[in-house]
């Protein structure tokens, strides 16, 4: 039975997250990941506390307006200088456990809003 009809015009489409694996159009990633709404690429990221701003190099041209950090199975906060050099460059940043990040940028991609998911798979 069909609810609500999916009408999102993002060509990535999260199906499925569970720890170390996500599943993006149909296909599995275990490794960290960028996704845009039409684009996913990989990312060599292992832990959130080895995150630095050049990390993110890749979302700020062209500029991304919000990145989701998707830290894994548990919330984990950033170190506040990474957050204080994003939000410098104007983009605004909010961090999550990754199931959570997945379900935002779904929401978000359906908009059409100009999101960045940094998915860690850890």
């Amino acid at each position: 039975m069909i609810i609500q009809e999916d009408d999102s015009q993002a060509t990535m489409q999260i199906q499925r997250y569970e720890p170390g694996a996500l599943w993006v159009n149909k296909k599995c990633y275990e490794h960290s990941v960028i996704i845009k709404p039409h684009s996913i690429t990989p990312w060599d990221v292992q832990s959130c506390a080895l995150l630095k701003v050049q990390d993110f190099e890749s979302l700020f041209n062209p500029k991304v307006q919000i990145i989701l950090l998707g830290t894994g199975a548990k919330l984990i906060v950033p170190e506040s200088s990474l957050l204080r050099e994003l939000f410098k460059k104007g983009i605004g940043v909010e961090f999550m456990d990754t199931r959570r990040a997945c379900h935002t940028f779904t929401i978000l991609a359906a908009e059409q809003r100009n999101v960045a998911a940094c998915i860690l798979i850890i």
